[in-house]
Order: structure tokens, then C-alpha cells, then sequence
């Protein structure tokens, strides 16, 4: 389709500091009415903190945001909308109150006027052709029509400009076909989107231009005519993909492994997540295993821990089979795990480190009468806080009350406390300084190279793997290659696309 010409958006010299941090430096970009432009970066590129000044939740420092042909009166709310990638809509809401949630049609009295509502409704969702759901609770709706129920709240409010912000995640091939073919109905009828993917090969079929940030600064604005994935990977991450540059990984040392696999895993599926995984990994080998966000690492990584069950396949420690979705078995089967959330479920917050660092090994401390025996607790946590350095005033301080570090590293204390021969640790440093980050990877590639276990890291940080002598790489769900050590940072942003082959 043709670009109509008139600016829809115009971004003059933004910048933003957060402390001492530079998010975002002198950026400048115009998007024109109808224009559908991707704008993309790794993370921490200030993708994020763009579209908060965007919307108008932050307020730049410097520079200017402003929406030329828009009236004068208008505010950000009536130029732009977002749909954030993480759903907002309320489950038990209907499709037609959750388009209007917020702004609900009134009567004379000041009361909703519930017909004038549900017709809002109707009118935009004909316009997918899912008029049909206008009176479903959203928790009973596909997640395609989810999907179009929150873009219809997003524009219900007249917005031209529209971001969307992984539209995709969570969505089939065949959804997202048809979500393309309605972001480009809506582009005829001039509305302009933003659109934020991590997945590279998307924004070739939706998008007519390209927006990449690398720290913080715009270093790349064209027409996606006459581009490739390789050259925006390139753009991403700063030379050439072929280019020298600083490797990471641990390159194996075969005499420092094993002779026979200490964990397999055979043919694993999961739902319609995860297909055909399969992976070997032998004692004293460090695996990290890498994807986008909705690549499927995550689901592979919660069913061999047996949070979730597995529709097909195998998984075996030490050449015994382990159930998948029994997290008891799990352990008892030589299975340690740190879930990627240590708030959500890394440890208790109001318990105390001694009794968060024990959780996976109550039954080892129970005394003869089948109670938890303290003074061994306390011993049991001092060896495993000497070990991970935790520092707290005692063992019976609350681990809400410690720093982020040394949470983190009670929740490592917990996935090791039980002595297992396979670790399935997931984002093992999220959220911990610097200092720390480094301390724990080097703390968990000794566990692992010193005491003949097998360690499988999970994580989109592609820091967390410089002890790994290889990365399987996960995409749309399928293991599609494997990274021996070195890579470089340009392997690693190629491998994720997909195309195994540009790395």
C-alpha cells in the first residue's frame, strides 16, 4: 500500500536520564499517517522507555513529542493507544465491557448505559468479524479473539496512533495470519502502528519501515525494502554478524566431562508449546538453552522440573526415568530447579532464610518423632550459606528483608540444598547487581564442573552463559540448532531469529 505522506508522529531530540543511567540520547524519528514502522532493539535498547514517553507515562527531559494534524486540545489519549504484550483485559468481564472499560457510555442519570455499550462494541468487533462475542467473558475467548478485544479498546477512544508490543505472543500461525491481515485493514484506514517484535522475520510482513535502537540512540531508520534479517541483526547489535568480535562461552574440554550422559531427555512435547525436544547433557557440562520471548525455553524448562506434565516423551537422570508433572519425584529423582521469578516462587517472603534455604529437604531433617529438627536445619543452612556467601544477620531473618543478591541466592541455596546431580536453573541472576551476577555464575559453573552434575541454564541474558560450552537454541517451540563455545554476541542475535544458519 502506499504511505500517505502526512507526519502521523514526530519525535524531535528525546532524551531521558534515570540517575546516572542515559536511556535514551537525542532521539528524533517522524512516522507518517497509515505507516506501519517497527521499532526494535535488544533488550535494554530504550525500546520500552520510548513508548513510555510515547504514551505519555514518562516525561522526556529533553526534546519534543507531537502529533501534527491532531487538534490542538487533543491530548496523548486521544492520539495513541497501546497494546502491551502482557494482557490487561479483567477474565471475567465480557468482551463488550472490556472495550469500554474505563469510559463507559453514560445515561442522563449518570448510570451505564449498557445498550450504548454493547452496540460500541459490536460495531468495532464486525469490523473483525467476531461480532459474536460481544457477550463472552474474556476468559472463555481464544487468544486470537483476546488479542482483538483489547486492539478494539485500544482504538475505541478514536487513537490513530496504535503500538503494539508483541502482538503476537501467544498466538498460532494461523492467528497471526489473520491478525497481519487486520493490522492492514486498519492502516487502510489510516491508522498508524508502532510495532515491537522480538521475532525479526514478523515485521518483514507487517511493517513498511524499521526503527532500531542500540543504547539508547536511534542508529537506523529505512524502508524494509531490500533488507534482511541479517541486516538487521547487524543493526542491532553493532557490525558486521561476520565480523571479530568479543566471544562468550567456555569451549568443552571433553577429558572434563564424563564418558556417559547424566541427563536425556527424549522427544519431549509439551502442549502445543514445546515439540520435539531432545537433549544429553554429561556430568560436569554446563548447557544454556536460549529463545525469544515465546520461544518455549521456559515451558521445556518448567516440565523437566515436573511443574508442568508433558504430552509425549521422555526424561531420564542417571538412567531412571522421572515422571514429568511431579515436582516431589522431581527432586527425589536427582532434579534441582530455580524458577525464573524468585518473588513468585523462589522462596517465602516472610519465612526465614534457614527455612527457605530447606524447603526442598524437609524430609532429611525430621527427627524420630517426624518433626523438623532445628539445631540440624541451622547446621544444614550454615553450610549452604557459607557456600553462597549469603549475608544476613542470622539464619532466622525474614529473606524478604535481604537485598536482591542474596535472595537470589537463598533461592540457589534451596535448588542445591537436596544434592542434585541435575540443575535446571532459569535466569539464575535476574534482577542482582552486577558483582553479584558475576559471583553467582561463577559459583554455579563450579558446582557443576566440580561435582560431576549436569547444568542446564535457561535465559534470554545471554550473560548468564559465559561457563557454558554450548547453547541449544529454541525457536517457535523447536530446538532448530546448537552453539558450540566461543559465539559471539552477532551468533547469538542471528541464532534466536531462527536461521541457525547465520550464526
Amino acid at each position: 500500500m502506499s504511505i500517505n505522506t502526512q507526519p502521523a508522529l514526530e519525535i524531535q531530540g528525546i532524551t531521558k536520564r534515570f540517575g546516572t543511567t542515559l536511556a535514551l540520547d537525542d532521539v528524533s524519528l517522524t512516522i507518517n499517517r497509515g505507516e506501519a514502522r517497527a521499532l526494535l532493539g535488544r533488550n535494554g535498547a530504550g525500546k520500552s522507555t520510548l513508548i513510555s514517553m510515547i504514551t505519555g507515562l514518562l516525561t522526556p527531559d529533553d526534546g519534543d513529542i507531537t502529533f501534527p494534524g491532531s487538534p490542538e486540545t487533543a491530548g496523548v489519549q486521544d492520539n495513541v493507544a497501546c497494546v502491551y504484550q502482557h494482557s490487561t483485559l479483567v477474565p471475567e468481564l465480557t468482551a463488550a465491557e472490556n472495550i469500554s472499560l474505563g469510559a463507559y457510555p453514560k445515561g442522563k442519570l449518570g448510570l451505564v448505559n449498557w445498550r450504548a455499550m454493547r452496540e460500541k462494541a459490536v460495531r468495532l468487533l464486525e469490523e473483525w468479524g467476531i461480532s459474536e462475542v460481544s457477550d463472552m467473558p474474556v476468559i472463555e475467548l481464544d487468544p486470537l479473539h483476546r488479542k482483538i478485544v483489547e486492539i478494539c479498546r485500544a482504538v475505541s477512544s478514536g487513537a490513530r496512533i496504535l503500538l503494539l508490543d508483541e502482538p503476537t505472543a501467544g498466538l498460532d500461525g494461523d492467528a497471526t495470519r489473520t491478525l497481519f491481515e487486520r493490522i492492514g485493514d486498519m492502516r487502510d484506514r489510516g491508522i498508524t502502528v508502532v510495532y515491537v517484535s522480538h521475532y525479526l522475520e514478523e515485521i518483514f510482513e507487517v511493517c513498511d519501515s524499521v526503527t532500531v535502537l542500540r543504547d539508547g540512540r536511534v542508529v537506523h531508520t529505512k524502508s524494509l525494502e531490500g533488507l534482511s534479517v541479517r541486516d538487521i541483526v547487524e543493526a542491532m547489535v553493532g557490525g558486521a554478524v561476520d565480523a571479530a568480535a568479543e566471544t562468550s562461552g567456555t569451549p568443552a574440554d571433553p577429558s572434563a566431562f564424563g564418558a556417559q550422559p547424566i541427563f536425556t531427555v527424549t522427544n519431549l512435547d509439551v502442549g502445543d508449546i514445546v515439540k520435539d525436544f531432545n537433549v544429553t547433557i554429561r556430568p560436569g557440562e554446563c548447557v544454556g538453552l536460549v529463545g525469544l520471548d515465546g520461544s518455549g525455553i521456559f515451558q521445556a524448562a518448567d516440565a523437566l522440573a515436573g511443574l508442568l506434565p508433558a504430552t509425549s516423551g521422555t526424561v531420564d537422570v542417571d538412567g531412571r526415568t522421572v515422571p514429568t508433572g511431579d515436582v516431589g519425584r522431581a527432586i527425589n529423582s536427582g532434579i534441582g530447579y530455580l524458577p525464573g521469578d524468585r518473588h513468585d516462587a523462589g522462596f517465602i517472603p516472610e519465612m526465614a532464610n534457614e527455612e527457605n534455604a530447606t524447603l526442598t529437604i524437609l524430609g532429611r531433617l525430621r527427627n524420630s518423632v517426624r518433626l523438623i529438627d532445628g539445631a540440624r536445619r541451622r547446621e544444614v543452612y550454615g553450610d549452604l550459606a557459607r557456600k553462597w556467601e549469603i549475608k544476613a544477620r542470622s539464619g532466622s531473618q525474614a529473606t524478604i528483608e535481604l537485598s536482591g543478591g542474596n535472595q537470589q541466592k537463598v533461592a540457589l541455596a534451596r535448588t542445591f540444598a537436596s544434592d542434585p546431580k541435575v540443575l535446571i536453573l532459569v535466569n539464575p541472576t535476574a534482577g542482582v547487581d552486577v558483582a553479584a551476577k558475576g559471583s553467582i555464575v561463577a559459583s554455579v559453573t563450579n558446582a557443576v564442573r566440580g561435582n560431576d552434575r549436569a547444568g542446564l541454564i535457561v535465559s534470554s541474558d545471554e550473560s548468564e552463559f559465559s561457563g557454558c560450552s554450548r547453547l541449544l537454541v529454541m525457536f517457535r517451540g523447536r530446538l532448530v540448532g546448537e552453539l558450540t563455545a566461543p559465539w559471539t554476541e552477532s551468533d547469538l542475535a542471528a541464532a534466536v531469529q531462527g536461521d541457525i544458519a547465520l550464526a
